[in-house]
């Protein structure tokens, strides 16, 4: 529940939800040369100018007044839209760095491809932009497994969230939130438990089957949940097409549910689960990792109560007056694209592009893809200025800390434990326990 390690596509086949969800969209952009720049970093960008000057032909991607990486996002499919924002959010955290001068004084330039849902297009664009491009900076794919062998034999660094487990621990990738297969922060479900020890004994889940990274999820919570105490009453999982979760409610119902958990559905998924639970009288505590936190999860007041934990800040505008990155994230993803969701992916984009210019900052006048590679290496705790809670995508080790919200009448607030403008740290921990991350 603090980083839910995938989304998955989830989206009913129905026309009301599309309506809801709204994700066929298209936007004005800047181009693929934007602007950006870093104000809460404090790198200095901009101040190497003067040494930037000759450009390096050995790094591919690289001229004297520019770096081009290059992403890939399913965008066209298998859902118009679905993870373009990931592009969007890479797109407006280069165009916030060069507003103010780009790094060391080369402008940052995005090449961001569409997969198309294709694992032949992915294993194509991924062989480009080890040829063309300098590194891989953000996207997001259900295919992502076909960049690894360009990767691995380009030696290309690969800053971005990945879904393949076999990237988890690849040396070439660097998550701003690292991912462990089988591996899940325990503070959210140790508050849980405190807090509902009643309900935690009887929990239900409907779940996904469109992703097999979403099932692998789902066996990482029961295992760690249940190791807590924790006691699953139902569980079920339900493929993309479903519009509506009846049968499943109704179950749950009669096996005396009281703690429906909602890991890897959408929030437009969790909106009817929602609406459906008050339905049928289902009073049951809702709780979910940060999918049901975004514009799809619209139950009206059948939501109130609802709960989510994770490692993000609210990042669509609600912590803006406590953390001054949520504005600023805002402002550029609207700038770039004003019909932007503000959702999870976008956010990635957003962190993979900022992990990458604090590394590339520190990787030399004239950088090489060793260099960066070097610079990464020594970043053991990132927060992206208080977007995230501290992670080191160094050793790949997620951080143990995070928040709690609640939904109550369209609106998200933080609730006790809050620190307010940072995350919880305690309770914390990792599941498993034995888990130290890798040595580069």
């Amino acid at each position: 529940m603090g980083y839910t390690p995938l989304q998955s596509p989830n989206r009913p086949n129905s026309a009301a939800h599309a309506r809801r969800m709204g994700r066929s969209r298209r936007a004005t952009r800047y181009g693929l040369a934007l602007a950006i720049g870093s104000g809460a970093l404090t790198l200095g960008f901009g101040a190497a100018g003067a040494s930037a000057g000759a450009a390096t032909a050995a790094a591919p991607g690289v001229t004297a007044k520019s770096i081009t990486v290059g992403s890939i996002s399913d965008i066209s499919e298998p859902i118009a839209g679905l993870f373009e924002g990931a592009k969007v959010g890479t797109e407006a955290y280069f165009a916030y760095i060069n507003s103010q001068g780009g790094v060391n004084g080369r402008k940052l330039v995005l090449n961001g491809m569409d997969s198309a849902f294709s694992s032949g297009t992915v294993t194509n664009e991924a062989q480009s932009i080890a040829k063309n491009d300098f590194a891989i900076v953000g996207g997001f794919s259900l295919l992502d497994g076909g960049e690894q062998a360009a990767v691995d034999a380009g030696k290309v660094p690969m800053i971005t969230q990945v879904l393949t487990p076999a990237l988890y621990l690849d040396p070439n990738v660097y998550s701003p939130i690292p991912e462990i297969n089988g591996g899940e922060a325990t503070g959210p479900f140790k508050w849980l438990k405190s807090k509902y020890p009643a309900d935690v004994k009887a929990l239900g889940l409907i779940g996904s089957n469109s992703a097999a990274t979403a099932v692998t999820a789902e066996k990482t919570f029961r295992t760690l949940t249940e190791s807590l105490g924790y006691k699953w009453l139902y569980a079920h999982d339900e493929g993309f097409a479903t519009t509506t979760f009846l049968p499943d409610i109704i179950k749950m119902k009669n096996a005396g549910v009281k703690l429906v958990f909602e890991p890897t559905q959408q929030g437009a998924y969790i909106s009817t689960i929602a609406q459906e639970m008050k339905q049928e009288g289902l009073n049951a505590l809702l709780v979910s990792g940060g999918n049901a936190y975004e514009k799809n999860f619209t139950p009206g007041s059948a939501g109130n109560g609802t709960i989510v934990t994770g490692v993000t800040s609210l990042y669509e505008g609600q912590d803006a007056k406590v953390i001054p990155a949520v504005g600023t994230f805002d402002k550029w993803a609207k700038k770039v694209d004003p019909q932007t969701q503000l959702d999870l992916y976008t956010l990635y984009g957003w962190i993979s592009g900022e992990l990458f210019a604090e590394a590339l900052k520190n990787a030399g006048a004239n950088p090489t893809r060793a260099s960066l590679d070097a610079a990464l290496d020594k970043i053991t705790s990132f927060n992206a200025s208080g977007l995230i809670s501290p992670q080191n995508p160094a050793k790949k080790i997620p951080g143990g800390c995070w928040i709690a919200a609640e939904y109550e009448n369209g609106n998200w607030k933080r609730i006790p434990p809050d620190p307010k403008a940072g995350f919880v740290c305690s309770p914390g921990g990792f599941y498993p326990t034995n888990y130290k991350g890798i040595s580069r």
